[in-house]
């Protein structure tokens, strides 16, 4: 896959969207809610999905299966698109 890097104003935009939704999920929200929450900024951020047999792919048609690749690879997505959206802010501080 490509990330857009820098991001644009509205992957931006779609990307705090899509965070504040899924933290204002409820105490019952499962892992898949959470997901569904994030995915429409995460796939806002995608320039390019090159992921085979899958094609072009939108929160309605991200795998949810198998659950532990799934969960992975929204994750990694999350910290990748968090270090492009923070920038140098996100590198730790080696005096720290």
């Amino acid at each position: 896959m490509v990330l857009a890097d820098p991001l644009t104003l509205p992957q931006a935009l779609a990307w705090e969207k899509a965070i504040r939704t899924a933290q204002t999920n409820d105490d019952n929200a499962t892992i898949t809610d959470v997901n569904y929450a994030i995915l429409p900024g995460v796939c806002a951020c995608v320039e390019k999905w090159e992921l085979e047999g899958l094609g072009e792919l939108t929160p309605d048609t991200f795998p949810a299966s198998p659950r532990k690749a799934s969960i992975e690879l929204i994750n990694w997505l999350i910290s990748e698109i968090t270090r492009i959206y923070v920038g140098e802010e996100a590198k730790a501080d080696p005096n720290a």
